[in-house]
């Protein structure tokens, strides 16, 4: 039930920061960048319940729950240090690798937690 909990936030917190993360780049919306950070620290929260599920879980994935922890790790800290990257005409590259950072957490959140649940079915 935890993990399906987990998946459902992640699922709605991830979607979310991805909306308002998109809306940045339009220029819209930038009052709402604390909103972004709180939704992107619950998808990587999320992700870090689903990666414990895989490491307490009957025939669990160490690879998945190894994968989840480093690039949740990861999603935040180049969140939190983005500003101060590459700053100039280039920042955009920043911007993708974490928006491409923000995809891939979700995705392998979803990847841990379907698996979870066909071990659990079995």
């Amino acid at each position: 039930m935890v993990i399906r909990i987990a998946s459902a936030v992640m699922s709605l917190a991830g979607l979310l920061a991805l909306v308002s993360g998109l809306l940045f780049w339009t220029g819209t919306a930038l009052d709402w960048i604390q909103l972004h950070m709180l939704l992107g620290f619950l998808t990587v929260g999320a992700l870090w319940v689903v990666a414990i599920g895989q490491i307490f879980a009957k025939k669990g994935s160490w690879v998945v729950a190894a994968a989840a922890i480093i690039v949740g790790a990861a999603t935040i800290v180049l969140g939190m240090t983005q500003a101060s990257l590459m700053v100039g005409d280039f920042h955009w590259l920043v911007e993708v690798l974490h928006l491409a950072l923000g995809i891939f957490t979700i995705g392998l959140g979803h990847i841990g937690a379907a698996r979870y649940r066909k071990r659990q079915a079995e």
